[in-house]
């Protein structure tokens, strides 16, 4: 069964920096940035510094954010909650329990149906972007919430997989290039 995103969801823009600094007259805000959004898409959770300012537009860990550049959803995790996010993310808030959140972002990031619907409502002369309105009118198959649940484990398992092997190969990658320059200067 095939039915709209907008049933399930609903798009909150993100907030404009200079708007929120001077209606609040706050300085301090920690915006949610690609930086971040790379590093909550990859799993990664290196542990940094937990913000301390919580504010109405502050995302929360568990919250869904869509990149608005790379038209790629993912789920906030402990580093980057309290961060709010600028224009350049949506905040996805889910209406109920009938979407699971991790399928959402497997539906989301790759299958190709939402995909083709995505390409086709690209906006945008310098940096393309989906308009909410489209992105409400996306049509995604609905399973039952277990088989949604068993395919978004899976998706953050593959991409979590993913992470590791990549920092694994960077690892072999600098060994292997310490041992041969050692090799050649005689060591």
């Amino acid at each position: 069964m095939e039915r709209k995103l907008s049933e399930f969801v609903t798009f909150i823009p993100g907030v404009n920096s200079t708007r929120v600094e001077k209606q609040f007259d706050l300085q301090d805000i920690e915006y949610y940035d690609q930086t971040s959004f790379e590093r909550d898409l990859n799993y990664d959770e290196t542990d940094e510094n937990n913000i301390l300012f919580y504010a109405d537009h502050a995302l929360k860990q568990g919250d869904v954010v869509i990149s608005n550049s790379m038209q790629l959803a993912t789920m906030i995790g402990k580093n980057n909650a309290g961060k709010v996010p600028t224009l350049n993310f949506t905040k996805v808030e889910f209406k109920n329990n009938n979407l699971d959140k991790q399928y959402f972002i497997y539906l989301f990031n790759c299958y190709d149906e939402v995909k083709r619907q995505k390409e086709r409502e690209l906006q945008g002369s310098t940096i393309a972007r989906i308009p909410i309105k489209a992105l409400n009118e996306l049509v995604i198959p609905v399973v039952s919430i277990s088989e949604q649940k068993k395919i978004g484990t899976i998706y953050s398992e593959i991409i979590k997989l993913q992470n590791k092997l990549g920092k694994y190969a960077t690892l072999i990658e600098q060994f292997t290039k310490t041992i041969l320059d050692d090799n050649l200067k005689g060591k």
